[in-house]
């Protein structure tokens, strides 16, 4: 089960609009290479894209080990590498897709950063290939 921080898949009409199921895999198959270089260059196994309008925003593997940050979760540094790359602190419209679920101060950056709605892989995979959960 994924977290849904606010309900914008929502039209106006009531009907949810599902985002198409292959496109979330490649983009959860991103963060999944980002939590593979966190791992390679000697960090925690964790790994996040954001991506605004189908598009590659900001991404980061963990950076706790190597920046000696304890705020530097891979959400939390791909959320501040969206707001870098677009000059803007509010990331509107934007979906977060984590390795794994993020923790409670993660999906509260997403929600003050104004991320839209939030897809997580499970830890485990099957067949090398991640799980979604949305």
């Amino acid at each position: 089960m994924g977290t849904y921080v606010r309900p914008d898949n929502v039209r106006g009409d009531g009907a949810i609009v599902q985002p198409d199921v292959e496109t979330e895999r490649s983009f959860i198959a991103r963060a999944f290479e980002m939590r593979r270089l966190a791992i390679e260059q000697g960090d925690q196994p964790y790994g996040a894209i954001v991506v605004l309008n189908g598009q590659i925003v900001g991404e980061s593997g963990s950076r706790v080990l190597l920046d000696h940050d304890p705020t530097g979760h891979a959400e939390m540094a791909a959320i501040r590498d969206a707001g870098r790359r677009l000059k803007r602190e509010h990331l509107s419209g934007a979906v977060l897709y984590s390795s794994s679920r993020p923790c409670p101060m993660c999906e509260a950056a997403a929600a003050w950063s104004g991320i839209s709605h939030m897809v997580y892989g499970r830890n485990a995979e099957r067949a090398g290939r991640p799980l979604l959960c949305r």
